[in-house]
């Protein structure tokens, strides 16, 4: 039977978000369940038909690790970002092609709207020494996107940016993703991980976060490994115009029970 108050509750935020833009960020490890990845898709195009214009970020992360080690080469990451040498970075765009080819593929099995884009999107330049052939970006092309969802299509973005001497740079996909939001003037920005969240001293789940209490986080290095960049892409994203910003474990139905219910499934960043 129809819970009639959750429906109520549904529509208002539907009616809410249509015509706005929101970026969609997949964590690599999402892709290893079938069954989540399929519902994920699945709530995108339910979005989309209802009138909410969707971008999707991914990353690669956990096959780009695996595919390293079978490889006999050892990951390293500093303050959640890859350490990228040549070797690595073909290793990276050949995952995040493969990843790409995936969600594309699971999403357009239940209506033919995503479209893959790779590099272009972004410009960028070496982002510290030590990192390797890590990028940060410089400017986003977002011409591109805005003719794409313009023509009802659902964009699916892989992380890589190109320096001024046409060269390949990898890219974190929370950083990506909270730079096109920015751009775009999106109104949330999702992203989706293997965690519940963000967590406190005592490993609770932090439902609300302001931009204050999120930088406070980071300063006392509660927040660790990969969560840094996600909180500061959203720190950032916030600081630029994004209404919220919404870190969530990635389950079956995620996005729409992070959305069209009140109280939600993660941790919220707002601005005030």
């Amino acid at each position: 039977m129809v819970d009639t108050q959750e429906l109520i509750e549904a529509l208002h935020y539907i009616k809410k978000f249509k015509d706005q833009v929101f970026i969609i960020k997949f964590g690599g490890e999402i892709l290893s369940d079938e069954k989540i990845l399929e519902t994920i898709a699945l709530d995108l195009v339910l979005l989309h038909d209802v009138g909410i214009h969707q971008i999707v970020m991914h990353g690669a992360g956990n096959l780009i690790s695996s595919e390293m080690k079978r490889l006999g080469l050892e990951p390293k990451f500093i303050r959640g970002e890859r350490v990228t040498d040549r070797e690595t970075l073909s290793l990276v765009t050949g995952c995040l092609h493969y990843v790409n080819n995936k969600i594309v593929g699971k999403i357009n099995k239940n209506a033919a709207i995503a479209v893959g884009l790779a590099g272009g999107l972004f410009e960028a330049r070496r982002k510290r020494e030590e990192l390797g052939y890590v990028g940060d970006i410089t400017a986003v092309n977002s011409g591109i996107i805005l003719e794409l969802i313009e023509k009802g299509h659902l964009p699916v973005v892989m992380p890589i940016g190109i320096d001024k001497n046409g060269n390949s740079l990898n890219i974190n996909a929370d950083v990506a993703a909270g730079e096109l939001a920015r751009e775009l003037n999106a109104m949330k920005m999702i992203i989706l991980t293997h965690v519940e969240g963000v967590l406190d001293e005592n490993g609770k789940l932090i439902s609300k976060l302001n931009i204050a209490e999120a930088k406070n986080l980071l300063k006392r290095k509660v927040v660790t490994g990969g969560m840094i960049p996600k909180l500061e892409s959203g720190i950032r994203a916030i600081s630029k115009g994004v209404d919220r910003v919404h870190i969530v474990k990635a389950g079956e139905h995620a996005i729409l029970g992070e959305l069209l219910t009140e109280e939600g499934t993660g941790t919220m960043i707002t601005r005030k």
